[in-house]
């Protein structure tokens, strides 16, 4: 039986499976959150192939020894254990407060990029990668509701649908560096990890909200601290479980850190944009 162990903040979890495999495309699912002994683990992922004579290969997920999920595609497989795995440790990190948004980090400044689904956020923070900075997450961001601190979220990236051969095209990213989901065609993708992720956390230097249209003119300007904050709200997993101290800290947050809107029509005057804050 093969395990991999994970340790992301304060919540552990291992995967476990008897294909080789199946355990070397998992090692590919956190490669940045994986440890050596988990000790207690909150939750044990089970994945078990087997053979059917009328379905064929059978494919299942089993949660604490509950079947959770049963499919006859590889990809598919992987693409419900990641979705399964990212739900169930944002539920188990209720300590900090939860906003979806990209982060990246260059010489100790923190930059906070929340965005809708489909503005290109993973592509923007891709792009900042191959430009010296390093990406704290690229979808997820938690804060310490006490520091105000930025804390990492390290995962693959989730690359979607035309995005996939864009950003192939322009050596954004590298199939051989990630698996591809055949069925919902979709690629989750390791960022280059050969320098170890060292950033615990951080201060925000800048919050950038990101719009992208290709009928957009290239243009970062500031926006006031009390529209940043209203945007951060509707950009929050978790607001509900804060109330009134979700106002109290994203106001801390917006006050320590520069305040913009971002609207491009293509990545790489984003990226030159981005990098004059």
């Amino acid at each position: 039986m093969y395990s991999l162990n994970y340790k992301l903040q304060s919540h552990r979890f291992s995967i476990q499976t008897g294909n080789r495999k199946l355990a070397e495309l998992c090692s590919q699912i956190y490669p940045d959150s994986r440890v050596k002994r988990n000790g207690h683990a909150d939750i044990v992922y089970l994945l078990k192939m087997r053979n059917d004579s009328v379905a064929g290969t059978v494919y299942e997920i089993f949660i604490d020894g509950r079947k959770k999920h049963q499919t006859n595609w590889k990809s598919e497989l992987f693409s419900h254990l990641e979705w399964m795995i990212t739900c169930n440790t944002l539920s188990h990190l209720q300590e900090f407060f939860q906003l979806h948004a990209g982060a990246v980090v260059k010489g100790g400044k923190a930059i906070l990029l929340p965005a809708e689904h489909g503005s290109g956020k993973t592509t923007l923070t891709l792009s900042l990668t191959k430009n010296r900075y390093r990406c704290l997450s690229d979808d997820i961001v938690l804060i310490d509701p006490e520091s105000l601190m930025v804390i990492p979220f390290p995962r693959s990236f989730l690359i979607k649908d035309g995005a996939i051969k864009k950003l192939a095209k322009s050596n954004l990213i590298d199939k051989k560096n990630g698996y591809y989901c055949r069925s919902e065609d979709i690629l989750y993708f390791n960022p280059d990890t050969r320098n170890k992720l060292s950033v615990r956390k951080v201060k925000p230097y800048a919050i950038v909200e990101l719009k992208h249209n290709r009928r957009f003119k290239n243009e970062l300007r500031p926006v006031s601290k009390s529209q940043m904050c209203i945007k951060l709200l509707r950009q929050s997993f978790n607001v509900h479980n804060y109330k009134r101290k979700a106002v109290t800290i994203l106001t801390g947050l917006v006050r320590e850190s520069k305040c913009y809107s971002l609207k491009t029509n293509n990545v790489n005057d984003a990226v030159r944009l981005v990098s004059q804050i």
